[in-house]
């Protein structure tokens, strides 16, 4: 397999990702931290200082810090869970290894201790994560995905991705799981085309590609994404054919937002696909969508790049419009 950049813990969003550390090593790592800077009310002030840095003005106290060792705390009667934030984590690795490089031997050791890691709110964690993540076309074809069929939601909104079609939804679901790892998911919304995804799981895309809004009419695809090699681009144009394309004499891609849409031509280009120009589609004499087409002598050439792209990402194929294209082909 292809070497891809690894993406590691300390470069999800700092403050709105939190850890549960396995708890041996969890405790050994705050008793080293109170030891090497000699108490518990020094490390808590440490801590509540360097927050500023991350534009937070904490107070933490005793009562945090036994809450953050112990991994959980009484509250109202029942035992809840208490994860630590990461920026946190990073402050204390910063201390005992004494570099204030994020990617120092003590985040490295305590990337390999995570048991799950969550975002704000009541998000569902990640489960079995796989860590450190890996830069590959997979990942960012779920970008692509956000600006179809699915949707980011601000702060305390549910973000989601909504498919009817069975094969499609099942699709997302394993690219998720293959990029990041397990999490739970409502199986009723699920099994009526709608798939919950994690928080930490989009505040992560936001944070690490710099994303815009991927509302209908604000959505576009960012330089820095339009710049990645052609299997990527590759990758994020099957997806959006899955979600707003249709496969017929040509592969016709539809969307009401010029911007994203005339974003998604320039990468069909990129990609050597024969892509016409983009037009308005009107009905009954009013304005529908816009939507460009990829000429069906572009479709051999578009089949043997997927096929080449799915040997080591399976999930990168057209999903339930897989066939249809097979069948023009053939």
């Amino acid at each position: 397999m292809k070497k891809y950049k690894e993406i590691h813990i300390w470069e999800f969003p700092p403050t709105l990702t939190f850890l549960k550390l396995e708890e041996k090593f969890r405790r050994k790592l705050f008793n080293e931290s109170k030891y090497k800077v000699g108490s518990s009310m020094v490390l808590l002030k440490k801590l509540n200082k360097s927050s500023k840095r991350y534009g937070l003005n904490r107070k933490h106290n005793t009562g945090h810090l036994s809450s953050w060792i112990k991994g959980h705390k009484k509250d109202r009667g029942k035992i809840k869970n208490i994860n630590i934030p990461l920026w946190l984590i990073i402050e204390i690795s910063k201390i005992l290894s004494e570099n204030n490089k994020k990617d120092n031997d003590t985040m490295r050791k305590i990337e390999k201790n995570i048991e799950y890691y969550t975002g704000t709110g009541k998000s569902h964690p990640i489960l079995n994560p796989k860590l450190p993540l890996h830069l590959t076309p997979e990942m960012v074809s779920v970008i692509f995905h956000f600006m179809g069929d699915g949707h980011i939601g601000k702060k305390r909104e549910v973000s989601s991705y909504r498919q009817m079609n069975e094969i499609g939804l099942n699709n997302f679901l394993k690219k998720l799981q293959n990029v990041f790892g397990d999490f739970d998911y409502p199986k009723k919304e699920f099994n009526n085309g709608r798939l919950n995804v994690p928080k930490v799981i989009t505040e992560f895309y936001l944070y690490y590609f710099k994303l815009p809004s991927t509302n209908t009419f604000e959505s576009y695809v960012p330089e820095n994404i339009k710049n990645l090699r052609k299997e990527f681009l590759i990758a994020g144009l099957i997806s959006f054919i899955v979600d707003e394309g249709h496969v017929g004499e040509v592969i016709t891609v539809y969307g009401k937002n010029k911007r994203l849409m005339t974003g998604i031509r320039d990468i069909s280009i990129k990609c050597g696909y024969l892509s016409h120009p983009l037009r308005e589609k009107y009905a009954y004499g009013k304005f529908e969508v816009y939507r460009f087409s990829i000429s069906s002598k572009s479709y051999k050439k578009f089949y043997e790049d997927m096929t080449r792209l799915t040997v080591l990402f399976p999930t990168c194929y057209l999903a339930q419009k897989q066939e249809k294209l097979i069948g023009k082909i053939q």
